[in-house]
């Protein structure tokens, strides 16, 4: 039976070795960011290895939240115990495997993780707004049916139901500025179907697999809003203007 770091010393010299053959081998990578906003972990390098040009980490945990539908992977470095870092340019989910890119390999052995502390920040402002956002929909007859949290792109787009109160701009950062200043604890919790669900304070809480900030006094003030009505959805666009 092989270890990890025997296939990894194998990835790195002898190109022939198939990844399904090491793939075998592996775990579920720990994804530590879907229970802590820390920005910094110890993890096991278990395996770097060139897939497409690039050169992928895969830990046995990690801090790094991947790309997905609702919001960007997360960049960052891994410095190993030996003195040797690395740049994480991207972060991906494969399966239950979370690789990370980076810009040059590895070798295994323990490490400690860091993210970008402002691309996170980011990230997970625009999340939690979504989430505000959809709550604010919910409570005046709207039913979320879809989000994105992107930089740029941020909308969350609304069925109605039954009975619907109208929504604008103005009406929406109302509510948002509201929320905001009412400082609002996050609230993580596990429904019983094991599906993660996010909410902040006693507002309701909606399945979530992102990252978000702890209070949403956090928030900025300077949030832009737009919305449009098609083919009787409403979809409300949202973004943070860069600081001057």
């Amino acid at each position: 039976m092989h270890r990890a770091g025997d296939y990894n010393v194998a990835y790195l010299t002898n190109p022939g070795i198939t990844r399904k053959a090491f793939m075998a081998s592996m775990m579920a990578t720990q994804a530590l960011y879907l229970s802590t906003n820390q920005l910094y972990c110890e993890a096991e390098l278990l395996a770097c290895f060139q897939e497409d040009g690039q050169w992928i980490a895969v830990l046995d945990k990690t801090v790094f939240h991947p790309q997905d539908e609702g919001q960007p992977g997360d960049t960052g470095r891994i410095l190993t115990h030996c003195g040797e870092r690395a740049q994480v340019l991207h972060t991906r989910k494969v399966g239950d495997e979370i690789q990370h890119i980076l810009d040059h390999p590895l070798p295994t052995g323990m490490t400690t993780m860091a993210l970008d502390k402002e691309a996170r920040q980011l990230h997970s402002c625009l999340h939690s707004l979504g989430h505000l956002i959809g709550t604010i929909g919910l409570q005046n007859g709207w039913q979320p049916i879809r989000a994105n949290h992107w930089p740029n792109t941020c909308h969350v787009e609304f069925a109605p139901k039954t009975h619907v109160v109208e929504l604008d701009e103005q009406t929406i950062a109302q509510h948002l500025s509201r929320l905001i200043a009412a400082g609002l604890p996050v609230q993580i919790s596990l429904d019983q179907t094991g599906t993660r669900r996010v909410g902040f304070g006693d507002l309701s809480a909606l399945p979530c697999v992102g990252t978000h900030i702890s209070n949403t006094r956090e928030l900025p003030a300077n949030i832009r809003i737009s919305t449009r009505l098609q083919q009787g959805n409403l979809q409300v666009r949202y973004h943070i203007p860069e600081a001057a």
